[in-house]
């Protein structure tokens, strides 16, 4: 089966997202993926941002989701 472009992967974000900025007993404040470069766009369109520009041309592109704001966004009911 093929779930590409049917939203799941972005739920499935959604999910990780929201259970850390729930029930954080890590301590966690920020979600980091190791992203093939092909794949940025879809992680830019759930909110992460680019570690640097230093891996540009690089296969991979390293990536982070900062959880404090979406937690903060949570509580008010945004």
């Amino acid at each position: 089966m093929n779930y590409a472009h049917s939203g799941l992967g972005s739920t499935i974000l959604y999910y990780i997202k929201e259970l850390y900025a729930r029930g954080n007993r890590a301590g966690c404040r920020f979600l980091t993926v190791d992203a093939y470069a092909n794949a940025t766009d879809f992680y830019r369109k759930n909110d992460f941002e680019y570690f640097t520009m230093l891996d540009t041309l690089d296969s991979t592109r390293l990536m982070y989701f900062d959880l404090k704001p979406f937690k903060d966004s949570l509580e008010q009911g945004v």
